[in-house]
């Protein structure tokens, strides 16, 4: 065969593919988002030389929709199916989600890029379903999901030629009439995350960046921008350093930002696919936080039967909690569905069973609020956490013991309102009220009395017990036992105790609560790391 005919051979052959190119169903928006309905929406794109629909058809479940004959597509274009293209006086449509919302298509960039949606009837199932796009009678490409998959997410192919199909990465839940989120580009950097913390006066920001694209991105840059001025404020701008593909890489800075939330935009330079580059964030000035943890009853007893955490404003502002967290090391509850005022400088009971604190505190007058669910505080150490509206932490307190006798932790109440943690002076606490605490005593020895230095537990009323009282200089923690002559604990009061318990009472009784025989036991106090005292007491008859 001559070299001419080989040429025009190819050359027909490379023609004829090029003419079978046919456009394929891209995404499919079937769960909607939120509750409303009539936001379905399909979306086609071709990817090969121009092409008419008047051939085509969709197979919806049973039903089949035919193609506007008028619409042609050129190489890249894409076209949307949507089941209501304009919002009626009770229900948005895909105009008023996806579009500006003015009741017109046309009249922004985005909508200009994309033909007029054409409006059909019909219905996606959520859960499982397929949308095929058919070439006369023959099926040339179908999108099929099989579970319901995250609320108001679309399916997206992975690439026009692939028949992978997974749920939307974008941050809006879906991409109609753009690059497919989950379509690798070439340069593609992605700002996925920003973590804000207040850090003492100055607020912590970090930056999550990673490179969804498939080169190797060797220059960059990030832009904090404040968006309260018009124009808006660039505050600063950091450039980053080479991310090769599939990498992620974190950035921490630290700003001093006035007044209690502070608005900001974080962008990237512009690439391949911009969608992914911004994200707007709240960033929190030198007055936050507004409410912090005030008192803590974690280990209730006796007649109180339920655990309760209380807040304190520490702003001139009145707040809505509603939409405020709190929890423990593990899990984060909102405090209320409703609206929940706090005043100035007031406080607020969050109480896992608000009937109980009332009964137990009859003359509390304050809000008590009880959330919908409530994360047990463990006695021997936890966490408890308050966080606000955005997500923002503003208050946490570790502990790791709890107090006997409904002593609760809580917090001394400085200018600051950031004073040290320690027990509460009486037992119950004080909720809704000033906290009054005991951290340690201010003494330079250990000192230990017995008063008297025996005990005669036999139930007549006089000396049936005995008093200890304490005084410790500061230490790193506690413990108060009773040996007998053998050496065994027979009694513990406290042991590695984080704070001090000043006085005691010992009735003569075993930790098992059974009366101990008469005779000489040693009761041990130590202040770990500074100095122990040992004091006989006795068991008389």
């Amino acid at each position: 065969m001559s070299a001419p005919v080989l040429v025009l051979i190819l050359g027909s052959l490379f023609m004829a593919s090029a003419g079978q190119a046919q456009p394929v169903v891209n995404e499919v928006l079937a769960n909607e988002p939120g509750s409303v309905t009539g936001l379905e929406w399909i979306e086609l794109y071709n990817d090969g030389q121009p092409v008419n629909l008047q051939d085509f058809s969709l197979r919806v479940g049973d039903n089949l929709i035919e193609l506007p004959s008028e619409v042609n597509l050129s190489d890249g274009e894409y076209y949307i199916i949507c089941r209501r293209l304009f919002a009626t006086s009770t229900s948005p449509g895909f105009e008023s989600i996806w579009g500006d919302s003015s009741g017109v298509w046309g009249d922004t960039p985005y909508e200009e890029s994309i033909q007029t949606p054409f409006e059909v009837v019909m219905s996606l199932a959520n859960d499982a379903g397929c949308v095929e796009l058919l070439g006369g009678s023959t099926a040339v490409s179908s999108l099929t999901w099989i579970t319901g998959g995250l609320d108001g997410c679309s399916w997206e192919r992975v690439s026009p030629g692939s028949d992978s199909v997974v749920q939307s990465i974008d941050l809006a839940g879906s991409t109609p009439g753009i690059l497919n989120s989950v379509t690798p580009a070439e340069n593609d950097l992605a700002l996925t995350n920003i973590t804000v913390a207040a850090d003492d006066a100055a607020t912590s920001l970090t930056f999550e960046i990673c490179n969804v694209g498939l080169e190797l991105v060797g220059f960059s840059r990030l832009y904090l921008v404040d968006t309260v001025p018009v124009p808006a404020d660039t505050l600063d701008v950091l450039t980053l350093e080479p991310i090769g593909s599939g990498d992620t890489i974190e950035l921490h800075r630290w700003y001093e930002f006035d007044g209690l939330y502070y608005p900001l935009i974080a962008k990237l330079s512009e690439d391949d696919r911009d969608r992914n580059n911004a994200l707007g964030f709240m960033a929190v000035g030198r007055d936050y936080p507004p409410v912090v943890l005030s008192e803590v009853m974690a280990n209730p007893q006796d007649d109180l039967s339920t655990e309760w955490i209380e807040l304190k404003s520490r702003t001139d502002l009145t707040l809505d909690l509603s939409a405020w967290f709190v929890g423990d090391a593990l899990r984060l509850n909102p405090i209320s569905s409703e609206s929940i005022l706090m005043q100035p400088d007031g406080y607020i009971i969050i109480a896992q069973d608000s009937l109980e604190f009332l009964a137990y505190y009859p003359a509390f007058s304050g809000r008590c609020v009880q959330p919908g669910s409530w994360a047990s505080l463990n006695n021997d150490g936890d966490m408890v956490r308050l966080v606000d509206r955005f997500g923002i932490e503003a208050d946490r307190f570790e502990y790791s013991i709890s107090f006997e006798g409904n002593y609760t932790w809580c917090r001394q109440e400085e200018s600051s309102f950031t004073g040290d943690w320690g027990r509460s002076a009486d037992p119950g606490g004080s909720p809704g009220d000033r906290n009054e605490v005991v951290i340690t005593q201010g003494v330079s020895a250990l000192n230990v009395t017995v008063d008297p230095p025996y005990v005669s537990p036999d139930g007549d009323g006089f000396e049936d017990y005995a008093t200890i009282t304490i005084s410790a200089p500061a230490a790193d923690d506690y413990t108060a036992k009773i040996f007998d002559r053998q050496g065994r604990a027979v009694r513990t009061f406290y042991e590695h105790n984080q704070f001090l318990t000043p006085s005691l009472e010992w009735d003569g009784l075993s930790d098992a609560g059974n009366r101990l025989p008469v005779g000489i036991y040693i009761l041990y106090v130590d202040a770990a790391g500074v100095q122990s005292v040992k004091k006989p007491i006795i068991v008389a008859r």
